[in-house]
């Protein structure tokens, strides 16, 4: 299981479909497939899904921030100020080096949570105008009889 799970992680570092390991990810640097060449994956299941790459994102920046300026605090002799204009920079730029990883890692966690395995509403069904079920002509939620 644990062995698995470092797979499934490898894979999105490596920004392959996390589920066969086969299909790439991305198209370009910015945009990504709709689906795994490999194995027909969809990648993208609902609109906002990718909110939690941005907390990935986040966190991968933040940590370059961090032990940077903790490394550079301990072995070297460097003052806050040149830190600071040394760290504001690499944070800026932070968000841009970690798009693509964050996005990988991202597609790894919501595959780990059966997220990619959720049915997506077939076209024929009955949808909200944002495109979420109706939960009256839904099959799991039967409307009530009178």
């Amino acid at each position: 299981m644990f062995w698995e799970l470092v797979d499934i992680f490898w894979r999105g570092y490596h920004l392959r479909c996390p589920c066969c390991g086969h299909g790439r990810l991305f198209k370009s640097f910015a945009t990504m497939h709709e689906c795994c060449a490999a194995c027909d994956e969809r990648f993208e299941r609902e609109p906002g899904q990718w909110f939690g790459a941005v907390y990935v994102n986040l966190s991968l920046t933040l940590g370059l921030a961090i032990v940077g300026y903790l490394g550079l605090q301990t072995f070297t002799f460097i003052s806050p100020d040149e830190q600071l204009a040394i760290w504001t920079p690499m944070a800026a730029m932070g968000p841009f080096m970690f798009y693509r990883l964050s996005k990988g890692l991202w597609t790894s966690v919501v595959f780990l949570g059966d997220g990619l395995y959720l049915q997506w509403p077939a076209q024929s069904e009955a949808l909200t105008p944002h495109g979420r079920r109706d939960k009256q002509s839904s099959p799991e939620h039967p409307s009530p009889v009178s």
